[in-house]
Order: C-alpha cells, then structure tokens, then sequence
C-alpha cells in the first residue's frame, strides 16, 4: 500500500503551496500541478473605497516628502507603513487629534481605520506564495517613565495589528540594541540599524516594520547588463549599471511621462509601475500631477500589452523620511502640539504628545528582482521613453517615478524617485 506524506514547510520570507495531484489514464504517471495559487484580498464595498482614499493619502504623503531639499534626491517611502503607524496611533487618540488623523488618511473612524488594517495586514501577506510580505508592529514603552498603557489601546493593537508590547529601560544600551534587532529582524536585514540613540525622556514608541521581497515575472538576464550613460535633470551624466530585455509588458502614456508595469512573482498580483518623463518634463512634473485619475489605469488589465525594449538601472538606496513635517502640511498638528495632543486613550497618568515621527526605507532592484522595507517610528513625550513604429522603446536613463502595489486591493505599498548614484 503506497503512502502518503504531507509535510507543511513554514519560513520567514516564502511560503509555497502545490496541490491538484492527478493521475494520466494513459500512461499512469501522477501529475502534479506546481503553479503557485494566487488569491485575492477580500474587502467590503466600504473597504475598497478606503484604498482608493488611502491611495490618495499615500500621493499626498510622497508629494510632501518630496518638496524642498528633497526635490532633487533619490527617495522611497512606504505609505501603506505610516498608515498602520497612524492607526495605531488613532487608537490612542481622541477629539481633535483623532478628527486630524483620520481626514489625513481620508477614511472612516477609529473602528473602520482599524478593520481595514486588519484586513490588509492579514490578507496581503498571502495574496501570491511566490512574493514575500511580512509585517510587524510594537510599542515599546520606556520602563524609567512610569507609563501604564490603558488595556483597551494594549487590546486594539494585540486584535488589529497583531502587535507586541515591549517594555525597555531607554537609558540601557540593551534597550537601544533590542530596537534595532527587531528593525533588522523584521526587514531582512535590510535596516539593521534604526537608531543610533534612545532619547531616555520619551515616553514610548509606536513602530511599524514592513518587509516586501519578490522576483520578477520575467527576470532580467545578467549578461544582458551593462554599463551605460544615466543623464541627471542638472545634465550631469553618471554610469550606471543597466538591466536590458525585450517583453510584451503593459505600456501606457500621459501627457507627462510614459509608464511601464512590470510584474513580480505569479504576475497577477504584485508589480512595479515606472512612470519615466516624456523629453522636456521632469520628476517634479509627474509628481506634480500625480493623483487617483492617473493612478487608477494602471492596475492589471488596463494598461495595453505591446513589445517594449526595457532598459532599467540597477540600483539599490536607503532614505530617512521626515515623516512629522509632511503629516503637518497635510493638516495633522495637534498630534505634535504638546499643549494640543488628546492621545487619553493611550495612558490615564500621562499627557502625551508625538514629537518625532520617521520612516527609514531601503530598496534593492536587480535582474533577479526587488527587496524593500521600511520602519515607520512614533517617539512620544510627556508634556510634563518614446513610440517608434510598432516597438516601444522604455529607457530609463533619466530620473524616474517607480511604485509597488498590489493589484487586487489596488493599495500602493512602496513609492518612489530614483534621480540617480
């Protein structure tokens, strides 16, 4: 009699699923189908017209990173991360400060903020077993402080955002390592160190971690690579390493810029959208004119199929957000307002307050794929290319707008600007 084993293999960054055995009548083999099971996220009605508001949270977000002295860098943010940051932030919140947060993120109350995490961070982990997602979530409370956390904020953070409780002396250098080993920890190493100092004052943090990792549909060849001219918007030139092939991708075109999806893993679900300067227009241009109308046709299926000559740098970067001030020109103020604040539900015997809030994002894209993360941190304190004939040419030897998204919720997960080295 033959046997049968089934064996389940959990690990950190993929989890793969076979299934559907059968058995040829013909020549008696066993068949067994290895292609991966995508699904889909499933929202409400409601729920799926809060990614298209949280959506444009996420433009607004990146538009005001992007102004000033950030004009003109390499950037990513992650603004599906400030999201879960702030939800469990509004949990805490009541009043003014809580009205402020959610008209920032455009979407429901407290409750609906925190059913429509839970159902993204349970969900999109899962949606492609060949992509990796991970997400994590904690509030480190600092043990010299004295702060007594309220049980309904410790159990809508535990329910909705599967998050930790962590309780530190923020004077030890224990403590400062046990932050950064849980960034490294739940980036992938991609952010092995997040601070370079505990401010033994704050009263306690509220942090995000999430983690993306996938290959792409179609990989890149290596030997295809090659060092090439990347001409910046001052008309610097700088060598770059670029990625060459030719595909049947989805192309698009605005007034603008030209835009591109390539897709990741089964292909369905995962893929990043390079929006890439029409000649004569520039970063700022497109991010200029960046909202829902222009976002929405790209999603799977819209965008038309035709034979496209890619050309992509590699490139890898990190970049530190100053998350506060771009909450701030979007109208989130009393949050940071020591005499303003109203964050009563997180703790009766303190007035708390938000004087820092960052977010550190790393991005590695090669042949084989792309690697991201970002760590959103909450301190608080006491108040005490062109179109030739029937091929399209996509050369991204110019600074470019790319984001990652997954399509079957629609919600952008990664945003950013690659102006070069």
């Amino acid at each position: 009699m033959r046997k049968s084993y089934y064996y389940v293999v959990l690990a950190a960054f993929m989890t793969m699923s076979f299934s559907g055995c059968s058995i040829d009548s013909n020549e008696g083999d066993i068949v067994i189908d290895m292609l991966p099971k995508t699904r889909s996220v499933e929202l409400t009605q409601t729920q799926k017209e809060f990614v298209n508001k949280n959506n444009e949270f996420a433009l607004n977000l990146y538009k005001a990173v992007c102004q000033g002295e950030n004009a003109d860098k390499s950037i990513i943010v992650s603004p599906i991360s400030a999201t879960y940051l702030m939800g469990m932030l509004n949990d805490g919140a009541d009043g003014k400060t809580a009205e402020e947060i959610t008209t920032a993120l455009g979407f429901g109350g407290k409750q609906s903020v925190n059913e429509f995490c839970k159902a993204m961070i349970e969900q999109t982990p899962d949606v492609d077993p060949s992509v990796s997602l991970t997400n994590a979530n904690c509030v480190v409370v600092n043990e010299r402080q004295n702060i007594e956390l309220k049980d309904q904020f410790v159990s809508d953070i535990s329910n909705y955002y599967k998050g930790e409780v962590m309780k530190l002396d923020f004077s030890s250098s224990n403590a400062l390592k046990a932050v950064n080993d849980w960034s490294n920890r739940h980036t992938g190493g991609m952010i092995p160190k997040l601070m370079d100092q505990l401010n033994e004052d704050a009263a306690l943090m509220l942090m995000n971690a999430i983690s993306f990792k996938a290959t792409w549909t179609e990989k890149f060849d290596e030997k295809d690579t090659q060092t090439e001219t990347f001409t910046k918007e001052d008309g610097t030139t700088q060598s770059v390493q670029m990625m060459h092939r030719h595909a049947i991708a989805r192309f698009g075109e605005e007034s603008d810029c030209y835009t591109l999806l390539l897709p990741y893993g089964s292909g369905d679900k995962w893929g990043m959208t390079i929006f890439l300067p029409k000649e004569g227009k520039t970063v700022r241009d497109v991010i200029n004119s960046l909202d829902m109308s222009k976002w929405l046709p790209y999603h799977y299926g819209s965008a038309s199929p035709v034979d496209v000559d890619i050309k992509l740098p590699r490139f890898e970067g990190s970049y530190k957000a100053d998350v506060k001030s771009a909450l701030q020109k979007m109208g989130v103020e009393s949050v940071f307002d020591e005499d303003k604040a109203d964050l009563s539900l997180i703790s009766e015997n303190r007035n708390l307050y938000v004087y820092k809030m960052e977010q550190t994002a790393a991005i590695e894209v090669n042949e084989e794929g792309t690697k991201t993360s970002a760590v959103t941190v909450a301190e608080l304190g006491d108040t005490e290319a062109g179109i030739l004939g029937n091929k399209v040419y996509f050369h991204a030897n110019t600074p470019f707008v790319y984001m990652i998204r997954e399509a079957s919720s629609g919600a952008i997960f990664f945003i950013g600007t690659y102006q070069g080295k």
